[in-house]
């Protein structure tokens, strides 16, 4: 891998100088001795002459370089050594290697990180951020925008804690609605009242009228005759949807305008953003924040949708063929016993997965009876059993497909996309009954007439599918709106198709490859929270500089610290009313009946999840009682909606891999849904409480509030130094070998055995120069008398004078034997030469 001069940074630039460096260390002493050995001159036969003194300046810088070493000279053997001697002196070499070492290696840990300043810690005013991506572009100013609420499903209905008058009244003709007054208008009182508990939350935490929609409209004044005309005429906000952008391939934490998005895992959360002044390295907070978030759960059935792709596009009369329903247990061993699960305390324990199992459970066996693979009991015949045959095994596959090639069943099956649908069993075709087989014959336009694959001999339709609906989401239009009924629907998962056949990647489409696509009952249903969430805020002066680092569930000490949510008391009908919902500071709100709860969460009511967004604009404006609702509605319709971009993967390759990913088990596959509501929610509301003094709509009043005073405190970041501890490693053991050189210094300074005497003893001892002389001259050239047998050795400059300038010849003679001569030697010498040429034998004769 090649680096270039653009990748490096300081530590590495650092590491390049500290190796240059020991380079530059390890060559000059090496080369210096080379130069010395040029400027020595041997006059003949390999002698040098020159001072005595120099022999010793001379044989120290020698043998003082690593050349002894790299040579095997004496002064490198280790033969002969005692091994304290060896020990200390390879310590030596072993030491200025480590050192090299970590000259080069311990500059490469150090790097620059922006870090929190924990001692710089304030509270300081915040102010709005706007946000300059496609969101803010497409959110439109707040105005004077009043709440409208509108009640009844078919017929104008009184909404709780309103103002309005409506009268059913009963005659022999039928049931009538009297309207003398209808007041959209929502009371500031029950405004107050959804906003009290905020008194015990931060200052950050919103409430259900802070949550406004991100598009809205107004009504026309319906004028049919009859109609009933709320507000006297006048007209009044509604609630609109416009997709503006999608980010369900972010995963991750996403700041836009009024809102925080959970792209991980699902969920927004409501917040005007703002931000403490800028400083150069930014600045980190966190904050409590209002969260709605879905909650899905979704059972494998054991069934797949098995098919394969035509080998010739050309003749194909559909996208697929051989299309089968594959039993992979979901038939064969099935659980005969009913499911249940109970309906009390539906707030504390959901039961999620026991829905869906009851909705896999009813979905399998209504299959199971359509096909012929059982039989369900006979409603009429009090003594008949179900299940009494089981014609079906693990891997029988079922035809989905005619000898036309065409699939009958509402589904249009495609290799390139899953999709949801909120109706069970829509891979059958439940809208044929036959009572016998002899007119079963059906004619499409353009088709040959053919028979129904299966004589479906119970009678099967798409209203016994609609009950497994109802069982699993556990209510229906007609029940009460009240804490217990939360919001939640009930469908199929058909997963992104795979691959089957394990010839290429599952992202290539070949003709005649084979796939399989499963089939998953799944529930889900939205829920509010309180979340602690840290931002991070360094750059440019808007929401682009804002970063979400961390969003977590917030912790309580104990249960009394826990939220109080309430939720209006009604005795409508689910399919009636939206109900209202919040924060609140007391059971006790006055006017206001409520159900109150206590704890982390609160599952929201509601019904109607069918109905998703739509950009035909809504009927009242209280976003906050129904957004969650309709984008349940609009995950399980996505297939058929053209309001919403593309979620089946179809038009976009990439969610399509992650779909497969995520398709390949049930607990996975309820991921899929929780990030399309979150994307799509995110597109629909917008939250309006902020720190810096955010806009608080209410009835009466739409002005700026006061910026908060009680601000979180915000940590500001500071660039500091820092260091990766393992390229420390060899500067740690040259740092611990120092401290036990260090320590032996010591203790032998202690004991007297080390010291500068003793040293200076040692270093004329062994000294070239001095060893020379005395070989040449005896007592006089190493040592004097002072005192009475005491001999002691001379000073450097004394010996200097003495002896150190004579001129020392040595040469090399035969036999590894050195050869020594001087003036005025202590003993006659032959001439050198003449030595030289006798040979070490000779001079030892003459000598004799």
């Amino acid at each position: 891998m090649v680096v270039t001069l653009n990748e490096l940074d300081v530590a590495d630039v650092s590491g390049m100088i500290a190796a240059a460096v020991a380079v530059v260390q390890i060559f000059i002493p090496l080369a210096l001795p080379l130069i010395l050995l040029g400027v020595l001159r041997d006059e003949h036969a390999g002698a040098t002459t020159t001072s005595a003194v120099s022999w010793s300046v001379i044989g120290r810088f020698l043998h003082g370089s690593r050349w002894p070493t790299l040579l095997a000279a004496d002064s490198a053997s280790i033969r002969g050594v005692p091994w304290h001697v060896v020990f200390i002196t390879r310590m030596k070499t072993i030491l200025a290697l480590l050192t090299a070492i970590a000259a080069v290696v311990t500059p490469l840990g150090l790097y620059q990180a922006i870090i929190e300043d924990d001692d710089w810690t304030e509270n300081v005013s915040f102010h709005y951020i706007r946000d300059p991506s496609e969101f803010g572009w497409g959110t439109p100013p707040r105005v004077n925008l009043p709440w409208s609420r509108i009640c009844g499903a078919f017929l104008p209905v009184e909404c709780p804690n309103s103002f309005s008058n409506v009268t059913n009244f009963f005659n022999e003709t039928g049931e009538y609605i009297q309207v003398s007054n209808y007041n959209s208008h929502v009371p500031q009182y029950v405004i107050d009242a959804f906003q009290s508990g905020l008194e015990h939350m931060e200052d950050s935490v919103s409430s259900i009228f802070d949550i406004q929609s991100r598009s809205y409209s107004w009504q026309l004044i319906n004028d049919h005759p009859g109609a009933a005309v709320p507000d006297n005429g006048q007209t009044y906000p509604v609630d609109d949807f416009r997709m503006i952008s999608s980010n369900i391939l972010a995963d991750d934490y996403l700041a836009i305008e009024g809102l925080v998005i959970d792209m991980k895992n699902g969920g927004i959360g409501f917040r005007n953003h703002s931000a403490p002044p800028q400083t150069p390295y930014g600045s980190t907070w966190s904050e409590d924040l209002l969260f709605i978030e879905p909650e899905s759960q979704c059972v494998d059935t054991n069934l797949t949708l098995d098919f394969s792709l035509p080998r010739f596009t050309s003749e194909a009369t559909s996208s697929i063929s051989h299309l089968v329903l594959t039993d992979r247990g979901g038939f064969a061993n099935l659980n005969l016993s009913y499911p249940n699960y109970t309906n009390t305390n539906t707030q504390r324990d959901p039961q999620l997965w026991d829905r869906a199992y009851k909705g896999a459970w009813l979905n399998n066996v209504i299959s199971m009876a359509y096909l012929n693979v059982t039989n369900p009991r006979n409603t009429s015949d009090p003594d008949s059993e179900p299940f009494t045959y089981l014609n079906s095994h693990v891997g029988k596959q079922f035809p989905l497909m005619n000898e036309n090639g065409i699939f009958s069943a509402p589904l249009t099956i495609s290799v390139d996309g899953l999709f949801l649908s909120s109706s069970y069993g829509s891979y059958l075709d439940t809208s044929w009954v036959f009572s016998t087989p002899e007119i079963s014959n059906f004619s499409f336009p353009n088709t040959t007439s053919y028979k129904p694959l299966y004589e479906n001999p119970f009678n099967i339709t798409a209203s016994n599918f609609t009950s497994a609906s109802i069982a699993c989401a556990g209510k229906w239009s007609g029940d009460n709106a009240n804490l217990d009924n939360f919001v939640a629907n009930c469908g199929m998962l058909y997963g992104a198709p795979i691959r089957t056949d394990n010839k290429s990647s599952s992202i290539v489409f070949e003709p005649g490859s084979n796939w399989s696509m499963p089939l998953y009952s799944c529930i889900m249903t939205a829920k509010a929270t309180i979340k602690r969430v840290t931002f991070r805020f360094n750059g440019t002066d808007d929401l682009s500089a804002i970063k979400v680092t961390e969003i977590n569930h917030k912790v309580y000490p104990d249960e009394e610290s826990m939220p109080l949510w309430g939720v209006e008391r009604s005795d409508k009908n689910l399919s009636d009313v939206r109900l209202l919902w919040g924060l609140i500071s007391s059971p006790d709100q006055g006017n206001i009946s409520l159900h109150t709860l206590r704890q982390e969460s609160l599952y929201l009511p509601g019904f109607d999840p069918t109905l998703g967004f739509s950009t035909t604009g809504g009927y009242q404006n209280l976003p906050g009682s129904e957004f969650y609702i309709r984008g349940i509605g609009s995950v399980f319709s996505m297939k058929y909606d053209s309001n919403l971009p593309d979620y089946t993967g179809k038009m976009n390759l990439a969610m399509y891999h992650r779909w497969q990913e995520l398709s390949k088990a049930a607990n996975t596959a309820s991921k899929i849904l929780d990030l399309i509501w979150t994307d799509v929610s995110s597109n629909a509301v917008v939250g309006t409480r902020g720190l810096h003094g955010a806009r608080l709509q209410g009835y009466s009043s739409s002005s700026m509030s006061e910026p908060s005073s009680n601000t979180p405190a915000v940590k500001f970041m500071q660039r500091r130094v820092r260091y990766h501890w393992e390229y420390a490693v060899p500067a740690l053991i040259v740092l611990i070998l120092t401290a036990v050189i260090a320590f032996v210094t010591l203790l032998f300074a202690i004991i007297g055995r080390a010291n500068m005497t003793r040293l200076r003893q040692y270093l004329n001892k062994t000294s070239q120069g001095r060893i020379l002389t005395t070989h040449l001259y005896g007592q006089k050239g190493g040592t004097v008398a002072q005192e009475p047998h005491t001999l002691r050795p001379r000073s450097t400059r004394r010996w200097v004078e003495n002896v150190g300038k004579n001129p020392v010849t040595v040469a090399e003679g035969n036999n590894d034997f050195l050869v020594i001569d001087g003036p005025q030697a202590s003993q006659p010498r032959p001439l050198l030469q003449e030595n030289l040429q006798k040979g070490p034998a000779a001079a030892h004769d003459q000598e004799k």
